[in-house]
């Protein structure tokens, strides 16, 4: 639950009500341990647009090959994203400034 609470520091519960579809009531007792958050709550959480820090959080210290090659996956599908990004921003300077 610290993972959750690290993730969404204000208004937790209301965070993951909105990311799951879940009652907020159902996820402030989760959050106090009351409640197993289930494995559908945890599959829309992975489907959310915070699943790889959910992933993140979920395995922890584990260290297995396919974390360590699927981490570098991610990281570079970013760079990758922000790399055409600022493609763009260039191409687009670059034409105002022929104007």
């Amino acid at each position: 639950m610290q993972a959750f609470r690290k993730l969404f520091p204000h208004q937790t519960a209301a965070e993951l009500a909105i990311r799951t579809g879940a009652e907020i009531r159902h996820c402030e007792r989760c959050l106090a341990g009351d409640r197993d958050l289930g494995s559908g709550f945890q599959t829309k959480l992975l489907q959310s647009d915070v699943g790889d820090k959910i992933l993140d959080a979920i395995m922890g210290e584990a260290r297995p090959a396919w974390w360590v090659g699927f981490k570098k996956q991610l990281e570079l599908s970013k760079l990758v994203k922000a790399q055409a990004e600022l493609g763009r921003q260039i191409e687009s300077m670059q034409r105002g400034m022929a104007d």
